[in-house]
């Protein structure tokens, strides 16, 4: 019934922390599929010491486009009619996958999401329960979101046009599609500051995407572009 979905290169210090948080829910998935982009360090070989323990885990090792093809892969192997998607060095509450599937079970067709927590180094930092309706602004916590597979199947996954925001994109579209969102008031992920997603590219890349859907002006833009450079100063 539930598909979930990990992307990882080069993980070996956090995998066991996502793998954990997944095998240990208090409603298991009908797959965790898990697709590494050919890693050069031990990553492959915790992925397998689960596969040992775990017969829903399975494991697509080789070079990808990018985390978004990635992605796509794993989404286009997933059987389960709910799929989440949880990065190689965030984790899942105890309780997330029974919370978001009696979600969608009542709700029916739609995307799914609930509060992520934010961590900077091993503290909590802040709890993000950012909704659709302010995407213009900031997005939906995206380790926290679940779909059903009619939605990807009806509007497309994420493009390979965008190397870190493409995410983003695929939410606006669904948005301008008048797909159906449902916010979970409970803390579902848990999500470690850093990455690719912090950086100046991403910034930018995200302020395009908003442009290109009309979600700022050119003078939000550009403005928001001066803040991202002095903030990376």
């Amino acid at each position: 019934m539930i598909s979930i979905i990990t992307v990882v290169f080069n993980g070996e210090t956090t995998i066991r922390d996502t793998i954990e948080s997944v095998c240990r829910q208090t409603l298991l998935p009908t797959e965790y599929i898990i697709i590494d982009g050919a890693s050069t360090d031990r990553t492959v070989d915790i992925v397998k010491h689960y596969m040992e323990k775990y017969s829903f885990i399975k494991l697509i090792s080789e070079k990808d486009n990018g985390i978004y093809d990635a992605m796509n892969k794993g989404i286009n192997l997933a059987s389960g009619e709910l799929i989440g998607i949880i990065n190689s060095d965030d984790w899942y509450e105890q309780n997330a996958l029974e919370t978001m599937f009696n979600a969608y079970k009542s709700g029916g067709s739609g995307v799914y999401y609930g509060i992520l927590r934010y961590l900077k180094g091993e503290d909590d930092f802040f709890l993000d329960r950012v909704g659709q309706k302010f995407v213009g602004e900031k997005m939906i916590p995206h380790p926290t979101t679940f779909v059903s597979k009619d939605v990807y199947i009806a509007y497309g996954t994420f493009s390979l046009k965008y190397k870190y925001s493409s995410d983003l994109e695929w939410v606006l579209r669904l948005v301008r599609k008048n797909v159906k969102f449902s916010h979970v008031d409970q803390i579902i992920a848990n999500f470690r500051i850093g990455g690719a997603s912090a950086t100046f590219k991403a910034g930018v890349e995200s302020l395009q995407i908003r442009r290109a859907y009309k979600n700022i002006t050119t003078k939000a833009f550009m403005i928001g572009l001066l803040k991202l450079r002095l903030k990376h100063v």
